[in-house]
């Protein structure tokens, strides 16, 4: 028996109270699909998170996918792929950075495309032969900011996606953003064990060690090196880093920094607060991931803060016309300093720039399967 639609209002409730409940992505997820299902009728929906800084995508979830019998786990890595593609190394249409960067954060393919989804090469490689022609696709804004996506299949025969359907999650799209930043957040704060989470240290006034969290120990084992240390003995970066803060004043608001300093097996970097006005200072210690680490990638090749500027919006899918008009720049001035990025990048494209400088730890978790290689119709060409 088919399940009973909801109004938008009881949609929103429904989305509010999921997104209060601190629950996983996956799960936050995993709950979304079946509530939007009641008012929007779809056959699948895979989901994302993004990096709001430079609008690519950091996880997925195609659970869905393969759960309703579109794909299979032995394709939905090659789709994964195709997708991902889609999304950064080749001219299509719809894709979340253009949703996110654009007037509308909800559209079908139909729409993008003025009636002719075939013009898509996502169209053509995945979604047709796969038999979910039909596209409805949103990123999830706070404040400007993008945390999240979803790509919503219908099959063949199910009929298109209209105008009602795009404005029914265009309603509720602050929504979803809203749970999937909270998720984000409680996700963060459930980290306990391993390398890639995130480890604290407590400082007294004169920076004795009040606590190491278990995390915290293998990481400061990694930022000191090979140097000999006593128990309890810290890295330089952290105690300087510490003497910092106390210098900086006391004020209402008590004051916050953060530095990138080099590890044993990569870059780290340090957050720390003054905790209370005797000078006791929290220092959180997490790999440089994300923009952090891209933006070490463009220092280690002399790329300067303007062309760094100008390498984010390269990724966010700007051309050099929308680049010039950002940042109040002529369109000749942009060209020169793209041509200095590539060169010094040692680069031919655009394509080939987001692919070295941010890919790599960007890509979905379905990808870690399937490497990213050029071939057949996706082998990235020459130029921009």
């Amino acid at each position: 028996m088919r399940e009973a639609r909801w109004t938008i209002e009881q949609l929103r409730g429904e989305l509010e109270l999921l997104g209060s409940q601190g629950l996983s992505t996956e799960d936050y997820f995993a709950e979304i699909s079946p509530r939007l299902r009641r008012v929007v009728d779809n056959d699948a929906a895979c989901w994302h998170t993004m990096d709001p800084h430079t609008l690519l995508l950091t996880s997925d979830a195609p659970t869905e996918l393969v759960s309703n019998g579109i794909f299979t786990e032995e394709n939905v890595n090659a789709a994964g792929e195709l997708m991902i593609r889609s999304e950064y190394l080749i001219e299509d249409s719809n894709t979340f950075a253009s949703l996110a960067s654009g007037p509308r954060q909800v559209a079908t393919l139909e729409t993008a495309t003025g009636g002719n989804p075939e013009s898509s090469t996502r169209y053509r490689e995945m979604s047709a032969p796969s038999g979910i022609p039909h596209e409805l696709r949103a990123v999830f804004l706070v404040r400007g900011r993008a945390w999240g996506a979803v790509h919503i299949a219908r099959r063949e025969g199910s009929g298109a996606f209209d105008s009602k359907d795009e404005a029914a999650l265009a309603a509720v799209t602050g929504t979803i953003a809203q749970g999937i930043r909270s998720s984000l957040r409680f996700e963060a704060a459930r980290r306990a064990s391993g390398l890639e989470s995130p480890g604290l240290v407590m400082l007294g006034s004169n920076n004795e060690v009040e606590f190491i969290s278990a995390p915290a120990r293998e990481l400061l084992a990694d930022l000191r090196g090979n140097q000999p240390a006593a128990e309890g003995d810290l890295p330089q970066s952290i105690l300087s880093l510490a003497n910092f803060i106390r210098a900086s004043g006391v004020s209402e608001t008590f004051p916050k920094s953060s530095v990138t300093v080099p590890g044993t097996t990569g870059w780290f970097v340090l957050h720390a607060s003054r905790e209370d006005r005797d000078g006791k200072v929290a220092v959180v210690i997490e790999p440089a991931t994300g923009p952090r680490s891209a933006t070490l990638r463009l220092e280690a090749h002399g790329v300067t803060p303007r062309e760094r500027e100008i390498a984010t919006l390269i990724a966010r899918g700007y051309g050099n016309a929308e680049i010039a008009e950002e940042l109040v720049l002529s369109p000749h001035t942009v060209q020169d300093y793209v041509k200095n990025i590539f060169e010094k990048l040692g680069v031919n494209s655009r394509r080939e720039m987001v692919a070295s400088v941010f890919m790599d730890e960007y890509l979905p978790e379905v990808m870690v399967s399937t490497p990213l290689t050029t071939h057949g119709r996706f082998e990235v060409e020459p130029g921009e």
